[in-house]
């Protein structure tokens, strides 16, 4: 990877890199989250040769599975332009949204993966729970998570 740049941006500046990337086929609403303009809510721009190359962003949300409240942080809407995939800029901008939770004494980050991002996922270490399931519109996917207590070392 080349040198790069993480920093914080606002909720909108993550919305073409969404749309591009996860939603191209989609109205420019699709690409705006509940959640997006929660004080809580983190969003993450990578940017490398003056330009953004890829966003995350971070919500406090317990997961689906969970019975109780659990200190829980959803990733959510992660791109990565198209042709810089495969260079390592995912994975700095996931351990830069695992390096926050564990700051706000989060305990596990989840996501909905789709199903041909679970194999990057699984090698920052995620695991699956479930089986596949459909996002209308936007194909399979598989709930997944981490434990942060290993973040934290």
């Amino acid at each position: 990877m080349s040198s790069s740049e993480i920093r914080r941006i606002p909720a909108a500046e993550t919305r073409g890199l969404r749309r591009a990337v996860l939603r191209p086929h989609q109205p420019p609403e699709a690409v705006v989250y509940p959640g997006d303009d929660d004080k809580d809510t983190l969003h993450l721009g990578l940017y490398a040769e003056g330009r953004l190359l890829g966003v995350a962003s971070l919500y406090r949300e317990p997961p689906p599975y969970a019975l109780k409240a659990i200190t829980a942080w959803r990733l959510r809407g992660m791109a990565v332009e198209q042709g810089r995939q495969g260079q390592g800029l995912g994975a700095a901008l996931l351990k830069a949204c695992m390096e926050h939770a564990v700051t706000q004494k989060g305990t596990q980050l989840w996501c909905n993966a789709r199903s041909t991002a679970s194999g990057f996922y699984r090698s920052l270490g995620f695991v699956p729970h479930g089986d596949a399931f459909e996002l209308p519109g936007i194909g399979p996917h598989h709930l997944m998570s981490r434990n942060l207590a290993e973040s934290a070392r």
